[in-house]
């Protein structure tokens, strides 16, 4: 069907063209006559072109030439043909192929201009497409830079609420930022200074003095690799030197994050911590002995109400807890201080298991203890001591076991002589089994004073503590040398 419409045009131009050739030679009642008509055919030549376009135009020309051609080859001779005649048919014969070149060439003029407006419509849309991804990518630009406005800033809130101070250096060695904590320690200098004068400033030192080469530099270490490492630096402002702990974090992309902590004043703040733990031990010890004694002294009075000797046993358990609290802070007061006294005498550990199991219930624990201890065990050390000692390890089983679930307390006797206790709990996370019995390291709950002061206990009287097992429950062992028979 789409063929017969475009041969629709061409055949009616062929129609017009040989109506024309025939109008002409009935006009003129003979085929001679006909010449001077030649101007209608080239007359409705023009016209199918105009109307009908240039395929209508070229039929009718043809079919209209080829038409008067025949009538005139079939007609008699004319002698009256005369040379304005010949003129006629030359005109016709050469402008009429040009009337059907300029209606081609206009047709061929408007389809470009159609496909060039085609073209230049499907740009305009393409152009707006592209307008409205980049306006889309624009706001999703503004909307990603407000986004991470509000995360630094809430990052730089962080920052500023770390008590320690914290330095990030980009992938150049410049200090970008550095907290409150940062700058009230080493000034503003300390962070901005390009890091070849921070280095001559600061003269970086490790333990013993040595000076660092330039690679050894934490800001260029931790570009690269998590360290940690302690260091020895000059402060700007005031030319005196500290001890510095410093753990560094690359940064993806190019920087590292140093957080710093003076050890100094660290250690300022444990003699400062020893000194008042001595000062409360000290203190009320003699109180606390006063109200022990009257208690145990009203215990005694054989008219006393059971009710009120009830709350008397209650009284005196709190006041036993609190003077084993004063114990440990006088007992930390001496290991910080590394004046732990310990005696090292023959003694039964059963007799100090019984104790140290005496002292937890006293604490409020109900848990049972399952103790594997053969009779007639001794060890040597110190009986006091060691008591403490399994307290605190008991008191830790208590503190992290699952409810309802025992306490196992086991002894190895040899050379030495093992005391391992296990609890029901989760165990103990790698990052706080590497420094369980430094001071003040604690999982959750206390103060961290335990297992560092079994730790200075034990080595005071010859003995040691260690974690055999992490997971999945913790086990802890003291161990003794074995008293001679």
């Amino acid at each position: 069907m789409r063929f017969l419409r475009l041969a629709s045009r061409p055949l009616l131009g062929a129609a017009i063209g040989l109506a024309a050739v025939l109008f002409s030679v009935w006009q003129a009642g003979s085929g001679s006559g006909a010449l001077p008509y030649t101007v209608l055919l080239v007359l409705s030549i023009a016209l199918a072109g105009l109307a009908l376009g240039a395929d209508a135009a070229l039929a009718a020309f043809l079919v209209g030439t080829l038409s008067l051609i025949g009538f005139l080859a079939l007609g008699p001779p004319d002698p009256s043909l005369t040379q304005a005649d010949v003129f006629r048919l030359i005109a016709l014969l050469v402008g009429s192929p040009a009337i059907v070149f300029l209606v081609w060439r206009g047709e061929e003029a408007q389809r470009a201009a159609t496909r060039a407006l085609r073209v230049s419509r499907e740009a305009e849309g393409r152009v707006e497409a592209e307008r409205q991804r980049i306006d889309a990518a624009r706001a999703e630009a503004d909307d990603a830079l407000e986004a991470a406005q509000r995360d630094r800033a809430r990052l730089g809130e962080v920052a500023e609420a770390i008590p320690e101070p914290l330095i990030v250096y980009d992938g150049d060695l410049h200090g970008t930022y550095g907290n409150r904590a940062a700058l009230r320690l080493f000034g503003r200098s300390f962070v901005e200074r390009p890091i070849e004068e921070w280095g001559r400033t600061a003269e970086p030192r490790d333990e013993h003095g040595r000076t660092l080469a330039r690679e050894e530099w934490p800001q260029i270490r931790a570009q690269a690799e998590p360290i940690r490492s302690r260091l020895l630096l000059r402060i700007p402002m005031s030319g005196r030197d500290v001890i510095v702990d410093v753990e560094g974090t690359p940064i993806p992309g190019g920087g590292a994050v140093l957080l710093w902590r003076d050890v100094g004043k660290e250690e300022d703040e444990r003699r400062r911590l020893s000194r008042f733990a001595s000062f409360v031990a000290h203190e009320l010890r003699n109180p606390l002995a006063v109200a022990k004694a009257r208690i145990e002294l009203a215990q005694r009075d054989p008219n006393l109400p059971h009710r009120a000797a009830t709350h008397g046993t209650r009284a005196l358990e709190s006041v036993d807890a609190a003077i084993g609290i004063l114990e440990r802070l006088e007992l930390y007061s001496r290991a910080d201080s590394g004046r732990v006294e310990a005696t090292r005498e023959a003694f039964e550990l059963a007799h100090a298991v019984g104790s140290a199991i005496e002292r937890l219930r006293t604490r409020g624990s109900e848990r049972e203890v399952l103790v594997s201890l053969a009779p007639g065990v001794r060890v040597v050390g110190d009986a006091q001591l060691s008591v403490q000692a399994i307290t605190n390890l008991l008191t830790n089983a208590d503190r992290y076991s699952t409810p309802a679930a025992a306490i196992h307390v086991e002894v190895d006797a040899g050379e030495h002589v093992t005391l391992r206790v296990r609890d029901e709990g989760p165990g103990v996370s790698d990052e706080i089994a590497a420094r369980l019995f430094q001071d003040r390291v604690t999982a959750g709950r206390g103060l961290g004073l335990g297992l560092y002061l079994v730790h200075a206990t034990m080595e005071a009287m010859g003995g040691s503590v260690t974690l055999e097992q992490r997971r999945p429950c913790a086990v802890f062992a003291l161990r003794w040398p074995a008293a001679l028979e």
